[in-house]
């Protein structure tokens, strides 16, 4: 089981644990979903997300409600299409470049930021073409009102570890079916 994979079950079975009635995991997604997941974007999936993919597509949330990480949910691959087209093509025009040395290129939205996890317009994103000081693959939050700050975590990977880590050393709280960590942000 390579890193990702094992961050991800490290945080599943803490959300399972600690929110019993968050919604379910999906099944893992095929070669063929993460392949029209890369076409759809036009972006290349970092190996992380795919392997993040291949043990689990998202959530079973339709109604969106309160999802286990700061009220997110994990997205579909649908709904991740669904979100970069609707703020690549609803915000995307209003990115202005970051002056660079930065770790982010662009402000308010970018193509080759991914979404993964969202709640009501706010998500948390993969950044696939960073600013000099950025990392491929890095991961932000960003906010239905764009206010950008650094990078949460160097990868996906570590971004599951860092949530998994936070809620181990009590750094948590349980609110509306979600877990705070305002370290997280």
């Amino acid at each position: 089981m390579n890193q990702t994979a094992r961050e991800f079950a490290r945080l599943r079975s803490i959300i399972e644990r600690e929110l019993p009635d968050a919604a379910p995991f999906l099944p893992g997604a095929s070669e063929r979903e993460l392949d029209r997941l890369a076409t759809e974007t036009g972006l290349v999936l970092p190996t992380d997300l795919r392997d993040l993919l291949r043990v689990s597509a998202g959530q079973d949330d339709p109604d969106q409600l309160n999802g286990p990480l700061n009220f997110h949910h994990f997205l579909t691959v649908d709904e991740m299409i669904e979100m970069h087209r609707m703020l690549t093509d609803v915000v995307g025009d209003l990115a202005e470049p970051v002056e660079q040395p930065a770790c982010l290129r662009w402000t308010v939205w970018s193509e080759s930021w991914l979404p993964f996890l969202a709640f009501q317009g706010d998500c948390y994103f993969l950044d696939l073409a960073p600013g000099e000081l950025g990392t491929v693959g890095q991961v932000v939050s960003r906010p239905n009102v764009p206010d950008l700050g650094e990078p949460i975590a160097p990868s996906l990977a570590a971004f599951l570890a860092r949530a998994a880590d936070l809620v181990e050393a009590g750094r948590v709280k349980v609110e509306e079916s979600t877990l705070v960590l305002l370290d997280l942000h």
